[in-house]
C-alpha cells in the first residue's frame, strides 16, 4: 500500500513539475520513445536554503538535474511477471547539447545518497575532484546516478521477506535496459564506473553486457573468491602508509591480546549496562582487538594519521597522561579508533568511578551484536534514505555471491595462540555478522561469479581501467595480476591514495596521464579544465619531487614520516 502512494505522489509530482517548468525536447524525445518504461521525468527545483550549504547561488548553477523511475521486471526472465521502479537520476550541462555529448553512467552499489538527493547539482559542482564525478567533469558529460535494486526506492514491493532475486545477473539487466532506453536519446560515447561495491557491478556489467559502454571504470572493486577471505587484512597490516606508522598500530593491537586482563576490565565498565550482555562487550572487545586501525587505512592517509598523533599527545598532555597506558588503550577500543576522541570525558568519567572491577570471560554463545535480524519490519526497511538498515541486502549478497573479508588473530599474535583467539572470535562475533539470522547463515557462497568477472576482464575486448588506492584496505581485495592483460585492461595503485582513490590529483602525475590517455583515447579530447582543489589543511597535500612523496603543509615540505624535507 506505501509504494501506491509513493507512485501516485510521485506522478502528482511530475505532473506539477511539468505544468511549472517547460522540460527541455531531450526528456520530452525520452518518455516518448520509452513509454512502456519510463515512469516520469521530473526536474529537482533549486532550493537556495540548500544551497547555502555549499556557498553556491543559483547563478552559479551549471547543471540541471533529473529524476527518473524506470519500470523493471523483478525476475528478467518472466517480463510479465512483478514489476518495480529502478531510481535514477540524470544531471546534465545547461550548455552541452544531451544527445551528443559523452555519457558517465554511475553506480554507486547501494542507495542513491541522501545529500545527493537534496541537492544534486551543488553536490555536483562541488565534487569535480571525486572519484565519482571526475570523469564527467573532464568531459562535460550527463551523468546518470544509479540506484541498486532493493536498496531504498528501488526495491520490490515487500522486498524485505525474500531477497532470492537480489542478484548481480539481475541488476545488470537492470542497468542494461535502462541504458538501452536512455541510448535512444543520448548518442554520444558512453562511460561506466563506480566505486567499491559499485566498482564491482561496474565490471560485472562488463560481464554481463559489454556493449553497454565503450570504457569501463571500477575505482577501488573489490573481487572476493570466498565469504571467508582474509586478503584485506593481510594486505593493511603488511602495505600502505609507512612501516613506522603500521608497527604503531600493529602494536596497539597486540596489546588488546597481550594485555587483556588488564585493559578488559575496564572495557567492560565503560560499555557494559542493562541492555548489554557480557557475551555482547566480548565481542565487541575482540571485534576491536581484531578489526582496530582497519577503517584508519581505509579512509585516512599518511599524514592525516600525523595530525592524529598529535592530537592524542595533546590531548594526554592537558590530563596528564604520559603514556598509551590501559586507560588509553581502553578509550581507543571503546571508540574502535586510533584518535582519542572523547578523551577527556571518558578520563573524568573513569576518574569519578572507581574500582572497575575484572569480569570473567562470558562462557557461553554471542547473541545478536548489533544487527537487526533478516525479518524486519516494512517500516525498518523503508525508513532510511541512506544505506543504514538496508545494508541487509549487501549482506546477503555477499553471502551467496560477491563475497566479503573476514578479520583474524594470525598477524597480531604468533603461531601458537591464533588458533585460539581465532576460535574466541567466530564464536563471540562471527565471519561476517550472520548471528541468530537462519536465513543469512543457511547461505551458500557460489564462486561462479568470481569466475565469470576474471574470466570476462582477462579476455575483455573493451577498455577497462581498475583504480585502487595504495593506502586502501580493499587494495588487498584488488583485481589480481594473471586476469590483467596489460592491452586493453589496466591497473593503477595510485600512492598514498586510499578508499576515495581519484586520478584528479596529483600523487603520481606519470600514472595519471595514463588513466587520462587511455580515457582520453576512447572518450575524445576533455571538454572542461580541471582545477586540482588542495586537500583541506587537516590532511595536507601530497606532491612528488624529484620522485620522492612528500607531505605539504602550510607552506613547508615533510617526508612521510613527519620530518621537515630538506
Amino acid at each position: 500500500m506505501k509504494r501506491f502512494y509513493i507512485s501516485v505522489m510521485l506522478c502528482v509530482a511530475a505532473m506539477c513539475t511539468w505544468a511549472q517548468v517547460p522540460m527541455p525536447e531531450w526528456t520530452k524525445q525520452l518518455v516518448n520513445l520509452n513509454p512502456e518504461v519510463i515512469d516520469s521525468i521530473q526536474r529537482f527545483a533549486i532550493d537556495p536554503e540548500l544551497l547555502a550549504d555549499y556557498d553556491l547561488t543559483p547563478a552559479d548553477m551549471q547543471t540541471r538535474t533529473y529524476i527518473v523511475y524506470y519500470h523493471q521486471p523483478v525476475k528478467h526472465s518472466n517480463p510479465t511477471g512483478p514489476q518495480f521502479s529502478l531510481r535514477a537520476t540524470i544531471t546534465v550541462f545547461n550548455d552541452a547539447d544531451v544527445t551528443t555529448a559523452v555519457n558517465h553512467l554511475y553506480c554507486g552499489g547501494y542507495a542513491l545518497q541522501k545529500d545527493w538527493l537534496k541537492m544534486p547539482d551543488a553536490m555536483f559542482v562541488t565534487g569535480k575532484t571525486e572519484s565519482d564525478m571526475e570523469i564527467a567533469h573532464r568531459y562535460h558529460a550527463n551523468f546518470i546516478s544509479l540506484e541498486y535494486r532493493y536498496f531504498q526506492y528501488s526495491a520490490p514491493e515487500r522486498c524485505y521477506e525474500n531477497l532470492d532475486d537480489l542478484r548481480s545477473e539481475e541488476a545488470a539487466e537492470d542497468f542494461h535496459n535502462l541504458l538501452t532506453a536512455l541510448k535512444k536519446v543520448m548518442k554520444g560515447k558512453w562511460v561506466m564506473s563506480g566505486v567499491s561495491k559499485g566498482g564491482a557491478a561496474t565490471l560485472l556489467q562488463h560481464a554481463f553486457h559489454p556493449e553497454d559502454a565503450d570504457i569501463f571504470v571500477p575505482y577501488s572493486a573489490p573481487f572476493f573468491d570466498t565469504n571467508c577471505d582474509t586478503v584485506m587484512q593481510t594486505y593493511w597490516q603488511t602495505h600502505g602508509w609507512n612501516k613506522e606508522y603500521r608497527d604503531m598500530i600493529m602494536d596497539i593491537c597486540r596489546q588488546f591480546t597481550q594485555r587483556e586482563a588488564t585493559i578488559y576490565p575496564l572495557f567492560y565498565k565503560m560499555l557494559k549496562d542493562d541492555s548489554k550482555t557480557d557475551d555482547y562487550v566480548y565481542g565487541r572487545y575482540l571485534a576491536t582487538a581484531a578489526h582496530f586501525g582497519y577503517q584508519e587505512h581505509t579512509y585516512s592517509d599518511t599524514a592525516e594519521l600525523r595530525k592524529n598523533i598529535d592530537f592524542n599527545g595533546n590531548m594526554m598532555y592537558l590530563y596528564d597522561v604520559h603514556q598509551y597506558n590501559d586507560t588509553v588503550y581502553a578509550i581507543m577500543a571503546i571508540n574502535g579508533q586510533f584518535k582519542l576522541n572523547g578523551f577527556g570525558n571518558w578520563i573524568d568519567w573513569l576518574r569519578s568511578n572507581p574500582g572497575a572491577g575484572s569480569p570473567s570471560r562470558p562462557a557461553r554463545s554471542a547473541h545478536s551484536v548489533g544487527q537487526l535480524p533478516f525479518g524486519v519490519t516494512e517500516a525498518e526497511w523503508w525508513g532510511n534514505e541512506t544505506i543504514g538498515k538496508t545494508e541487509q541486502a549487501y549482506e546477503y549478497q555477499s553471502k551467496t555471491e560477491l563475497g566479503y573479508y573476514d578479520l583474524r588473530f594470525d598477524l597480531i599474535v604468533g603461531a601458537e595462540s591464533a588458533p585460539a583467539w581465532n576460535a574466541a572470535y567466530k564464536k563471540y562475533v562471527g565471519t561476517l555478522r550472520d548471528f541468530d539470522n537462519p536465513y543469512y547463515a543457511s547461505c551458500t557462497f557460489n564462486r561462479s561469479l568470481y569466475d565469470l568477472a576474471t574470466g570476462t576482464t582477462q579476455n575483455a575486448m573493451k577498455p577497462i581501467i581498475f583504480l585502487y588506492g595504495e593506502d586502501d584496505s580493499w587494495t588487498g581485495a584488488a583485481m589480481k595480476d594473471p586476469f590483467v592483460n596489460g592491452t586493453n585492461v589496466h591497473k593503477f595503485i595510485l600512492p598514498a591514495q586510499n578508499h576515495g582513490v581519484h586520478f584528479t590529483s596529483n600523487t603520481d602525475p606519470a600514472k595519471c596521464k595514463q588513466i587520462t590517455d587511455i580515457l582520453d583515447g576512447v572518450l575524445g579530447a576533455p571538454q572542461t579544465a580541471l582545477t586540482i582543489i588542495p586537500q583541506p589543511d587537516v590532511r595536507a597535500r601530497k606532491v612528488l619531487r624529484d620522485g620522492m612523496l612528500l607531505i605539504e603543509r602550510d607552506g613547508q615540505l615533510y617526508t612521510m614520516e613527519g620530518r621537515k624535507a630538506e
